[in-house]
């Protein structure tokens, strides 16, 4: 099996070694690791650190980082698909659980945790991936994407099926297209953590919080039950479900929370 990790870079050189050896350190037998960095034109030593490190460079324009994972993606030579950002990392023996998970089921897809870290990599609290089970309706509702992109793994043959990414989508386009693929076929849930999410005042979630907010709403509206008050029904019963389950994460964004009540400065990691 190929698994490919296609990384979208730009001016990325502060955390992609640590990205990169991540993924290195991930080599088990029976499968191939086929690491894609995608750059529009860096002007730090992103693009030749993905070269010294032997990743496979595509360079050229792009229109936004999911036309930057379609042409990562589309491009490589990967049976399964998975996306990992510049500034997060792999845990070990994740790609071990990835090949086990499509070698002992027949999803098409998928979906593992996520520790989230902060700059210094000092954690933040686990978040776990959502039931297998979860219905299309109930996981549009929530308004907000669970599925993290970072430990979601796709057959080849299904990201082509739905084409990939929508690029009209700037910010939520794994939310948007995550939620054509559970339309179309349930995942399997991985249920350990993956990948560490580093999260910084520059994920572009942040950077363009306000965006992130009206695509996720749209998407809600485009996937989710017609009727506003069932909608919201689900969207609390969702929250409740997720904040249950992790309970580390929610005590941390809680005190996170508490702390920006006094002290607007403080970073909003949630």
């Amino acid at each position: 099996m190929i698994v490919t990790i296609v990384t979208p870079t730009l001016n990325a050189a502060e955390y992609l070694p640590q990205c990169i050896a991540s993924v290195k350190q991930n080599a088990v037998p029976g499968a191939e690791i086929d690491h894609v960095v995608v750059d529009p034109g860096s002007t730090d030593a992103t693009i030749a650190i993905a070269k010294t490190a032997g990743c496979r460079l595509i360079q050229g324009k792009d229109k936004g980082i999911f036309d930057a994972i379609n042409k990562g993606s589309f491009q490589s030579r990967g049976d399964v698909l998975g996306f990992l950002g510049a500034d997060d990392v792999m845990l070990p023996g994740a790609v071990a659980e990835i090949v086990k998970a499509f070698e002992t089921s027949k999803a098409r897809w998928a979906v593992g945790g996520i520790r989230w870290i902060d700059e210094q990599g000092a954690s933040l609290g686990d978040l776990s991936a959502p039931p297998a089970w979860i219905a299309p309706r109930a996981y549009a509702s929530l308004g907000w994407n669970p599925i993290m992109h970072m430990s979601t793994y796709i057959r080849r043959d299904l990201f082509e099926e739905l084409g990939g990414f929508d690029i009209t989508y700037r910010d939520a386009g794994d939310y948007e297209l995550f939620m054509r693929a559970l339309e179309k076929t349930p995942f399997v849930r991985i249920a350990k953590p993956l990948t560490c999410f580093r999260r910084t005042g520059a994920n572009n979630s942040m950077v363009n919080e306000q965006r992130s907010r009206l695509e996720s709403r749209a998407i809600a509206k485009r996937f989710g039950p017609g009727f506003a008050g069932e909608r919201t029904i689900w969207r609390f019963a969702m929250r409740a479900l997720i904040n249950l389950r992790n309970p580390g994460w929610l005590a941390h964004k809680t005190k996170t929370a508490a702390r920006a009540f006094f002290d607007p400065a403080t970073p909003r990691y949630f």
